[in-house]
């Protein structure tokens, strides 16, 4: 925990020196046990979204198990609060470990596209994995949107929190209600685009 207090700090102040990183609704992350969920377009969105949040809420997040054969890396990443997942399969050891997560009070981040999304692709779905998590765990779903852009001191950062909700059965198949569920999720995260002073600037 020490590790990554450190860690947090100074890249935190990095981040805010490169990208003049923003962050609104930070008031919104509840106590305990959540899955947050934010739209992905770089590999520095798990570090981003970490920053955004109080170092107390050590996020733990899945990375594909490839990373944890890199020697070295492996330490540096399980410290960061990464678990290993095989993409591609039913992971089932992942998603116990998430659950287990949920259970314990932590903070676990999915990027429910699945993939990296390089523009706002609002049309894009997204998979049923944090619907699922949050049906099985009973955990709220905290929808987070990252603004685009990696450019040092040229693109601002934002990192808006929306307010948590949590999945509500209704009549229908199992697949349904995680499609709904997804799909709410998918207008909740885009819908907080209108908050970021880039979308402002660019309305004006």
């Amino acid at each position: 925990m020490i590790f990554y207090r450190f860690a947090h700090l100074a890249v935190g102040g990095l981040y805010r020196l490169l990208y003049r990183l923003r962050i609104v609704g930070r008031e919104h992350v509840p106590e305990g046990g959540v899955i947050v969920c934010v739209n992905h377009s770089s590999l520095a969105d798990p570090v981003l979204v970490a920053l955004a949040l109080k170092p107390r809420d050590h996020p733990r997040f899945m990375a594909k198990a490839e990373l944890f054969r890199i020697f070295g890396f492996n330490w540096l990443i399980k410290k960061l609060g990464a678990f290993p997942v095989e993409r591609g399969t039913s992971d089932i050891t992942a998603i116990k470990g998430s659950l287990q997560f949920l259970k314990e009070g932590s903070k676990v981040l999915i990027f429910p596209h699945g993939r990296r999304v390089e523009s706002d692709e609002e049309a894009a779905a997204m998979k049923a994995g944090a619907a699922m998590l949050a049906f099985r765990s009973g955990a709220p779903i905290l929808p987070v949107y990252l603004s685009p852009g990696r450019k040092c001191f040229v693109n601002r950062i934002e990192v808006i929190f929306g307010e948590p909700f949590f999945a509500e059965k209704t009549d229908g198949s199992r697949v349904e209600q995680y499609a709904a569920v997804s799909e709410r999720l998918r207008r909740e995260i885009y819908a907080l685009k209108a908050q970021t002073v880039s979308k402002q600037l660019s309305d004006d």
